[in-house]
């Protein structure tokens, strides 16, 4: 018995040692660099979105907050379906149909306006990211909405997690728009 005594108190000892280097090391390392960076109010993409085993290409131009111009690319089955957003209404125009659609009902719809919403929560927002070698990332949550977002140093988003949706936007050719002013003729001829 006391020989197993000794054993075990040598083990805690061990065990005791490797926790106090452990937490000596991870406490010894300088904390990652923080740096505040804002979605650009306005701005040209193409947005490939991911969402339940289903991926969507578009192009997307975001003129205002709740204003955008939107046109599928693929799939081919809805290749050239336009959303023309302005501050919760909505003109679908598909071969050469135009109307007003309640985007909550349709399936790649739905997707369209997760994105859309996701992106104008956060648009506004002054977040906090934290630097990496080649990317920074902003993870937390926005008026109930889990996201990481991911920029380049220079500001340029990357990529959009949304956790509670199981949906991922990835960014291409992104390009910060300067914002023009809307009147209610410039918003009824898009």
């Amino acid at each position: 018995i006391m020989r197993g005594l000794e054993r075990l108190k040598g083990r805690i000892f061990t065990l005791t040692v490797i926790f106090a280097v452990l937490l000596t090391a991870l406490s010894g390392c300088t904390p990652k660099l923080k740096t505040e960076r804002t979605i650009p109010k306005c701005f040209d993409t193409i947005m490939e979105i991911t969402h339940e085993d289903m991926t969507y290409q578009a192009t997307a131009s975001r003129l205002d907050d709740g204003v955008w111009i939107i046109e599928l690319t693929s799939p081919e089955a809805v290749k050239g379906l336009v959303y023309n957003i302005n501050s919760g209404s909505a003109e679908i125009s598909f071969k050469g149909l135009h109307f007003t659609f309640d985007t909550q009902k349709f399936p790649v719809s739905s997707v369209i306006s997760i994105a859309i919403a996701s992106i104008d929560k956060l648009a506004p927002m002054t977040l906090d990211l934290t630097q990496g070698e080649t990317l920074d990332i902003s993870s937390g949550e926005a008026d109930g909405l889990t996201y990481s977002l991911t920029m380049d140093k220079n500001g340029t988003p990357q990529s959009l997690e949304l956790g509670d949706y199981g949906m991922s936007i990835k960014f291409s050719g992104f390009t910060e728009l300067e914002q023009i002013e809307l009147n209610e003729q410039t918003a009824a001829a898009q």
